[in-house]
């Protein structure tokens, strides 16, 4: 009977049936026998109703039920007229109970999150180890937020900048780095993520285990996008598109041994990563000084040392003024 009665119900409450089997229908709730069978099914539909759009469709739903019950009562036997007010207030104690119930959720405080944020201001790298042993270390001018009352449910961080993660593997509960443009979702590997406001590019390089690369409202990808070890996955913010090629990744992360590599990199490049590492505002007086390339490394040197080093590779000059540092053309 479970189906039919469950069908017939619906219908019912939905005004959807024939004269006929309308009455048919009605007569159910005369029917003693099906007294428990029609109770559960109309609890069921209540429950329904509430997680559908609570509290205003389960008093439609309950209104519909009320006024057929109403109308069937005209016909009924006096006899059973006791029965018809017992159902009655067992379908408005249902009810109560039901609203009670939404009212006690609704009343239940929220706990608001609590962000741990870790920063490592321009000339600084610094060094950050999440609830779960996963190590992160922050390039200069970065930002890293994760919720710490909620880290231990769901492992996901917020960064703006630059970082290197050492994450430790937890079997079913993925650790997600959320970028301004894609999310890099992972189990335990070591990888480093390139996400700088002001960069041309979004740059992902995995160094051990394996990443996904996953959508967000800024980045709608076809499908996923899966990396290997050796892997690197660049974001061209100014036509949008998506590249994944093999690299040498100590190149990308061998800042956080506070050294530096270039190879073959765009002055203009080479001098947004220094004034980030040391701190200082770097001016370019010739706009064709930035098409230059430099190659070399960088480790314990200063501003100063850099700068007299370049000096000899490439036709510029330099001079310290107003506590910023004006680059010229030879």
């Amino acid at each position: 009977m479970g189906d039919q009665l469950k069908t017939k119900l619906e219908k019912l409450r939905d005004d959807a049936l024939p004269e006929k089997e309308r009455r048919e229908g009605l007569s159910l709730f005369h029917d003693h026998a099906a007294e428990y069978d029609v109770k559960q099914e109309l609890y069921r539909q209540l429950i329904e109703t509430e997680h559908d759009s609570a509290e205003r469709k389960s008093s439609v739903s309950f209104e519909q039920v009320w006024k057929k019950m109403q109308a069937s009562k005209a016909g009924a036997p006096k006899q059973r007229k006791l029965y018809h007010v017992w159902y009655a207030a067992a379908a408005v104690l249902i009810m109560g109970l039901l609203i009670a119930n939404l009212l006690q959720e609704r009343e239940e405080p929220v706990v608001p999150l609590e962000y741990y944020t870790a920063i490592a201001p321009k000339g600084s790298v610094s060094q950050t180890i999440l609830p779960d042993g996963t190590v992160i270390y922050l390039n200069a001018g970065s930002e890293l937020k994760y919720a710490a009352n909620r880290y231990q449910q769901e492992r996901e961080v917020f960064l703006t900048g630059e970082a290197w993660f050492d994450v430790e593997k937890v079997e079913e509960m993925p650790f997600t780095v959320h970028t301004s443009f894609y999310d890099v979702q992972v189990k335990g590997t070591e990888f480093n993520v390139k996400a700088y406001p002001d960069d041309d590019d979004v740059v992902t390089t995995l160094e051990e285990g394996s990443i996904q690369i996953n959508s967000t409202p800024n980045l709608k990808l076809t499908q996923d996008i899966n990396l290997e070890p050796g892997e690197q996955l660049v974001f061209h913010k100014s036509d949008k598109t998506v590249s994944v090629k093999k690299v040498r990744t100590n190149l990308f992360s061998s800042w956080k041994d506070n050294k530096l590599i270039f190879i073959n990199m765009k002055l203009d490049q080479l001098v947004t990563l220094l004034e980030r590492k040391y701190g200082v505002n770097i001016s370019v007086q010739d706009q064709e000084i930035l098409k230059y390339h430099y190659d070399g490394t960088i480790k314990n040197e200063t501003i100063i040392e850099v700068l007299n080093i370049i000096k000899q590779t490439l036709p510029i000059n330099y001079l310290i003024q107003d506590q910023e540092v004006v680059i010229t053309r030879k």
